[in-house]
């Protein structure tokens, strides 16, 4: 299911925008799940954070 949810949200980078903005939710998604995916795209990031190893590795 995570795998559907990033490649919709590579697909669409407006629904991503919403999504961090809170105008759109990831239905079935845990919010750890969120944090997880959100900081994978966050492209300020110096490096990836230990939540987003922990899901991706």
């Amino acid at each position: 299911m995570l795998q559907t949810v990033v490649e919709k949200l590579v697909e669409s980078p407006d629904l991503l925008k919403q999504v961090r903005e809170g105008n759109a939710s990831l239905a079935g998604i845990s919010e750890t799940e969120k944090a997880a995916i959100l900081d994978v795209f966050d492209e300020n990031s110096q490096e990836n954070t230990v939540l987003g190893i922990c899901y991706w590795k």
